[in-house]
């Protein structure tokens, strides 16, 4: 069988030894590019410039840019091209005045009569309780119906009609501003709500929602709740549970003793879908096409329509996303027969991904996916070469380093997000990870088995029930280990003498400098 090819397994770097290699910072020249549009998008707010300001400084610097590039002086382009980056990652995080017609202007004290488009598949909390994303479109008031703009997050309490993404409905809500907690340093859920464009939350009654459409959702959700019932039907109903959640993120189902034990374990990670699924739905293609003789470049044809499709099905997840525009580059790459550079493919990532949804930026999801495989790509390598000179066998090396490297990176972010850190995740990664892509790669055979023969499809999911069990007493005994995480207090904010905290613009230069001499060492021609 032909070996599948190291740019399929590069964004997560599966097998850290066969991965493309790490390009000089000089041959990585967006890395840079995307510090700097970042640094633009967490100054932006803060600073708040008037928008032409922003406009009118980054169209200067880009043309003293390319005077600096017509006289050969790399270094000053490079420091201008950078500068002009900030800005219009800033210009990028401006956030523009509501429109007359949103949906907040007509809000009041009772209910109001909506009708809206489901925008994603309905979450089912509990029996008698639904979460839907509303993109409304229109209100009635005063029997008067009006359009109307604007996302609204509504709960309805009660046995409600079947309900799909795509379906226009009616519904009698209560909706009001988002409220959270004023804990000092505590998570901002109004403010984690505007950056997913949502202005509104409230409730209804499911007597009061009156769909307007048929339940037709587009196929990537069709084919979701197809999946999700094929292993519903072929597995007992916790294991089924956690085999979505291996390979769709569909986590509403699992048992909380179980959700608590992933986390208690340090090993959540692996029920997020992420590069790891991407991974491996690249390497299962590469696999199973390379055995019947299927050309390189048509695999990964193939492999990057398959890509597109899983991210559609699964959902705009930030880490589903940065795999998979990092896995459609190396394929690219693959078609082209071009070098992958790793650290490129991840900067052209974040920048796809932020000029998209800038607000990401500060999302836990973002943070840990970038973190997590920068950490990969830049100590995987280096830690395995380690790990041998010290006579460790060199799969062992491998998995060892990408767990290490991994750990090391999304420490800070888990510290500063969540609290905690965990002290037997590096050791519990080393059989649940395995364990849980040996059950993920089963389980997508079986669903793709599942859709030609019941009885194969039957078959091969219960092989995953197994590796599902071996997996969940894993998980059980990593989360019964004593002292295995530590959980500790932080300043709410940049503490100052005095018991004071830092003033907005200090504050703001401070963090926006962090990213500044990282970009610039990393410039190509900056030293010179």
């Amino acid at each position: 069988m032909a070996s599948v090819p190291p740019a399929v397994l590069a964004p997560l770097a599966l097998d850290p030894p066969a991965r493309p290699r790490i390009a000089p910072a000089g041959q990585a020249p967006l890395v840079p590019l995307a510090l700097a549009w970042a640094a633009g998008i967490a100054l932006g707010p803060t600073l708040a410039p008037p928008a032409v300001w922003l406009i009118a400084g980054a169209g200067t610097l880009l043309l003293g840019a390319a005077g600096a590039l017509a006289l050969r002086r790399a270094g000053p382009t490079g420091a201008l091209l950078l500068a002009a980056g900030a800005l219009l990652g800033a210009l990028r995080a401006h956030e523009l005045p509501p429109r007359p017609d949103d949906v907040a202007a007509f809000v009041s004290e009772g209910a109001l009569t909506v009708e809206a488009r489901i925008a994603e598949e309905p979450r089912r909390w509990a029996p008698d309780r639904l979460r839907l994303l509303l993109e409304v479109e229109a209100v009635v008031t005063e029997g008067e119906r009006r359009p109307a703009t604007g996302r609204a997050l509504v709960t309805i309490y009660g046995e409600a009609p079947a309900l799909g993404e795509d379906q226009r409905i009616a519904a009698d809500l209560r909706l009001h501003a988002p409220v959270g907690y004023r804990n000092p340093g505590g998570f901002d859920y109004p403010a984690q709500l505007r950056r997913e464009g949502i202005a509104l939350v409230g409730s209804g009654r499911a007597d009061r929602v009156r769909p307007l459409t048929a339940d037709a959702p587009p196929w990537p959700a069709r084919l979701k709740r197809w999946a999700v019932e094929r292993i519903g039907g072929a597995l007992p109903e916790g294991s089924a549970a956690l085999l979505a959640g291996l390979l769709l993120g569909e986590r509403a189902a699992l048992p909380r003793e179980m959700d608590d034990a992933f986390r208690r374990a340090g090993v959540y990670h692996v029920l997020a879908v992420s590069g790891f699924n991407v991974a491996l739905v690249s390497a299962s293609i590469f696999a199973t096409l390379s055995m019947v003789g299927v050309s390189r470049r048509v695999t990964a044809g193939v492999a990057a329509a398959a890509l597109v499709g899983f991210a559609l099905v699964v959902g705009a997840q930030a880490s589903v996303l940065r795999a998979t525009i990092m896995g459609l580059i190396l394929l690219g790459g693959v078609l082209l027969e071009r070098e992958s550079q790793l650290p490129n493919a991840l900067a052209l990532a974040a920048l796809a991904l932020l000029a998209w949804r800038p607000g990401d930026l500060w999302d836990p999801g973002f943070q840990l996916s970038f973190a997590a495989t920068a950490g990969i790509v830049y100590l995987a390598a280096p830690g395995t070469a380690a790990l041998q000179r010290f006579g460790c066998p060199p799969r062992a090396a491998a998995a060892i380093a990408v767990s290490a490297g991994a750990q090391a990176a999304v420490l800070p972010v888990m510290a500063a997000h969540f609290n905690q850190l965990s002290l037997i995740g590096l050791v519990a990664n080393l059989a649940v990870v395995p364990l849980a892509g040996a059950a993920t790669t089963v389980g997508l055979f079986g669903l793709a088995a599942a859709a030609v023969s019941e009885l194969a499809g039957s078959l091969a999911l219960n092989l995953g029930w197994a590796l599902v069990i071996l997996l969940r007493l894993a998980v059980w005994l990593a989360a019964a280990v004593p002292m295995r995480r530590r959980t500790f207090r932080r300043p709410a904010r940049w503490p100052w003498p005095h018991g004071c905290s830092l003033p907005r613009w200090p504050s703001a230069c401070i963090g926006g400098g962090r990213a500044a001499p990282a970009a610039c060492s990393s410039w190509p021609g900056w030293r010179r």
